[in-house]
């Protein structure tokens, strides 16, 4: 069980930096998100560059409009084609949002009928991501399959694998445990976005919030999960001094790997 840094919880240090502090920090590799980090036609160079400090284990599509890296579909495209580059093992993406206007991308969705051979992706695991509920007095289902029970029926009848998103399932008020299970049984759950939530707020730092986070690593470990969990917190929840950001971000790699049953030091 891999236990990764989001990228995106430090997204406005500099790439290289954010890889050097995952790597003193104790984590065995890094969930990159791309954004204007990447937003170059070199991306590729600097992905390899900063490989070569921890490795790469998965790849988030842009989620925001990014000039180099072109529409939904070809941002999803480019991606594979990245990943295949450099070996990293998982592309996560998230549904079509209709609340958004995505007509194209949900017509181009709803037409691929084997994502992983439609898009050629060979050894990288294209996986899907379970969608939250936005808002805060009126709750909102803004994506196609917000409902996870339908996204799950979707993935695997197009070939998809999965990513399971805590802070997403909890705006549901669903057991994030027996989600996890849920979406464990399909043998196609290959990565897991750790954060912690109480509503409204969301993507907190462990212990920050209600979700039952030791009870799911321990369950984690009970069951053989054997895929990646990032560490996706929202950058408020972290210290703006890098002093005190290593501190706590060791303190976080060490509690994910002991209740995982790893050796905190291995």
């Amino acid at each position: 069980m891999k236990i990764l840094f989001s990228t995106g919880s430090l997204y406005y240090l500099p790439l290289d930096d954010i890889f050097q502090i995952a790597k003193e920090t104790g984590f065995d590799g890094c969930d990159v998100v791309v954004n204007r980090h990447l937003d170059y036609r070199q991306c590729r160079e600097i992905l390899h560059e900063c490989s070569q400090v921890l490795p790469i284990y998965a790849l988030h599509v842009p989620f925001l409009k990014l000039p180099s890296w072109g529409n939904q579909v070809e941002a999803i495209i480019r991606s594979v084609e990245v990943a295949k580059d450099l070996r990293i093992p998982v592309v996560n993406l998230h549904p079509p949002s209709w609340f958004h206007l995505e007509i194209n991308f949900l017509k181009w969705f709803r037409h691929v009928k084997d994502f992983q051979k439609e898009l050629g992706c060979e050894d990288v695991a294209l996986a899907l991501e379970n969608m939250p509920l936005m808002g805060k007095s009126i709750k909102l289902a803004p994506y196609l399959l917000n409902d996870h029970t339908e996204a799950l029926r979707f993935g695997l009848a197009r070939n998809l694998h999965f990513t399971f998103d805590t802070t997403h399932m909890a705006t549901f008020d669903h057991d994030i445990v027996h989600a996890f299970l849920e979406f464990f049984r399909t043998r196609r759950l290959l990565h897991v976005h750790l954060s912690d939530y109480a509503s409204p707020e969301s993507h907190l730092f462990v212990g920050g919030g209600k979700l039952p986070i030791v009870r799911l690593l321990n369950t984690m470990r009970a069951v053989g999960y054997e895929g990646s969990i990032s560490l996706e917190v929202s950058p408020t929840e972290l210290p703006f001094t890098r002093e005190w950001v290593i501190r706590i971000l060791r303190y976080a790699a060490s509690f994910l790997k002991m209740n995982v049953g790893r050796e905190i030091n291995g």
